[in-house]
């Protein structure tokens, strides 16, 4: 038995002045498309930057969020970084004896 998806598709309504319109329409008829196909391009690149800048922002605050928890209440070392911290003191001590 074969299963089609099905695509729902909405209406979407805005009104605007003529003026609005025929600007649109112009730069429609530019790129080839009609009203229809460049509004909706013209919405989605913009939802999609608006988006793409807002979660960027939410991640970069998240990550500064754990940052200062971090600081704040350090996680107590744990023997691998005891011993890089060993070694790395043996490498700089090492070379300043040179």
């Amino acid at each position: 038995m074969a299963t089609t998806t099905e695509r729902k598709e909405a209406r979407l309504v805005a009104r605007a002045s003529e003026e609005v319109q025929e600007i649109i329409q112009r730069a429609a008829d530019y790129s080839g498309a009609s009203i229809s196909q460049f509004l909706i391009e013209s919405a989605m690149e913009r939802a999609r930057d608006i988006i793409t800048k807002t979660e960027a922002l939410q991640l970069s605050m998240q990550g500064a969020d754990a940052l200062f928890e971090a600081l704040e209440n350090p996680p107590k070392a744990n023997s691998k970084l005891l011993k890089a911290a060993k070694e790395y003191k043996g490498t700089v001590n090492a070379s300043e004896d040179k």
